[in-house]
């Protein structure tokens, strides 16, 4: 068990538990089940970088940052190279580019996005096997979730984006761990991580917001290798007097101490998204869902509807006129009329300009509200519908439960992987790659990963 470090103010000395905690976990410490959920995160968040690999923001950072052909790290879905800390930037932000990866509520944000990008770039150019790989995954989970916890609500209330802000700390973490830190030089890479958080909100919507994922990991990996070289930090730099939690959060919980993953770890209450929209919107396009399967009704029925979620969704997913395709992804009420319509919302070619400016959806939208209530429950969403001919009905949905049945999450998985990576990859080399990542936990070393995705 950690030992019970204090800070100066008698507090937890946050940094230092977590670079103790970060140092120690190898192999041993983590249980088989955790290994299994890293191998989820990896199939998911490699087929939506695949997928993601062909926007415009992504082939304009390759264009900014691509290396030579003998360049260290591989660009997914590229065919190109790049230096480490370039990989993760430009390959985490093409994990993002879809906003379909995954998310973690108790970071408030997408938790494998900054740490996966950080932790490939660094495993292909030490050498590392896949069970190590899988290990940096399920530590750099841990440290966001922990973080996610401490700074809470009011950080994503003031306006930062936790994908950005909390995830350079897990990119750093898992980075320190497969370099082989001590507490010491860990700590360090912490404080390097804590000085170099940002991400916007009010970035929602555009190419800004991939960037975040793409910075957290560039500079989560640039922390750790820097302290690897003795490049120093504040030691407390999580907690301390205009430390990161303090000044980037109004009002903070007290860090969890000690550090107890007796009961599993965070990895294991990861959520996968399956419609390629903001992750807040899924409840009530589910709701919607369940309407049109119960009630038998369609878009030609709407006389008006009512979303009812949690205060925390406003501002966030409340896009009223999307002009882009990114913007639908944040518009609900445009998103509700979709789902009412019957389109298929993982559809990735859905979200267009063409979508966002079709006439039927944008007069629909204005027929439909989201209310906001304040609810323990932040992400439960009932829908009320009034039809044309007088009749009401209501739906309530939740997406937010963990997957128990592992078997089945990873058939669903391997499902969405198709649709959004199989076409990019084409039908061998997609094979190879699902076979890649199910044996990445007995795999000594990457190549045939590497192999299939670039």
């Amino acid at each position: 068990m950690e030992k019970d470090i204090r800070a100066a103010d008698g507090g937890v000395a946050a940094t230092r538990l977590l670079a103790e905690w970060i140092s120690r976990a190898d192999d041993a410490s983590i249980t088989p089940v955790a290994f299994e959920w890293a191998k989820h995160v990896m199939l998911d968040w490699l087929a939506v970088s695949i997928a993601g690999a062909g926007d415009p923001m992504v082939l304009m950072l390759a264009e900014e940052y691509a290396g030579p052909t003998d360049a260290p790290c591989t660009l997914i879905a590229g065919g190109a190279r790049a230096r480490p800390h370039d990989a993760a930037l430009i390959n985490g932000t093409a994990g993002h580019a879809l906003d379909y990866d995954d998310v973690a509520l108790r970071m408030v944000g997408h938790p494998t996005v900054p740490v996966a990008p950080a932790a490939l770039a660094l495993a292909q150019v030490g050498g590392a096997s896949g069970r190590a790989l899988l290990r940096a995954l399920v530590i750099g989970h841990e440290v966001e979730s922990r973080l996610g916890e401490m700074v809470g609500s009011s950080h994503y209330a003031q306006g930062f984006h936790p994908t950005g802000t909390v995830g350079t700390f897990g990119a750093a973490a898992a980075c320190a761990n497969l370099r082989g830190l001590d507490s010491e030089q860990t700590a360090h890479a912490l404080g390097l991580a804590a000085t170099q958080a940002a991400g916007l909100k009010s970035m929602f919507g555009t190419m800004a917001k991939p960037l975040h994922a793409g910075k957290a990991a560039m500079n989560g990996l640039m922390a750790a290798q820097l302290a690897a070289r003795g490049f120093t930090a504040g030691h407390d730099a999580i907690e301390c007097f205009q430390g990161f939690a303090r000044t980037l959060a109004p009002r903070t919980n007290a860090f969890a101490a000690p550090i107890d993953t007796s009961r599993g770890f965070a990895i294991q209450s990861t959520l996968f998204k399956y419609h390629a929209a903001c992750y807040l919107t899924h409840s009530a396009i589910e709701a919607i869902r369940q309407l049109r399967q119960d009630c038998g009704v369609d878009l030609d029925a709407l006389e008006s509807m009512t979303i009812v979620v949690a205060g925390s969704q406003r501002g966030v997913c409340d896009i009223a006129s999307p002009q882009t395709g990114l913007n639908v992804k944040f518009s609900i009420q445009h998103l509700a009329a979709l789902a009412l319509d019957g389109a298929d919302t993982a559809d990735l070619g859905l979200y267009s300009l063409e979508t966002a400016l079709d006439a039927r959806y944008s007069e629909a939208a204005k027929r439909i509200a989201m209310e906001v209530i304040p609810a323990e429950d932040l992400d439960a969403a009932t829908v009320v519908l009034h039809t044309r001919g007088g009749e009401r009905f209501t739906r309530t949905a939740n997406v937010a439960i963990p997957a128990i049945d592992l078997p089945a999450q990873w058939t669903r998985l391997v499902a969405k992987a198709r649709s959004i990576a199989e076409p990019v990859l084409g039908i061998e080399r997609f094979g190879r790659f699902v076979d890649a990542v199910e044996s990445l936990d007995r795999a000594p070393s990457l190549q045939p990963l590497l192999e299939a995705i670039q």
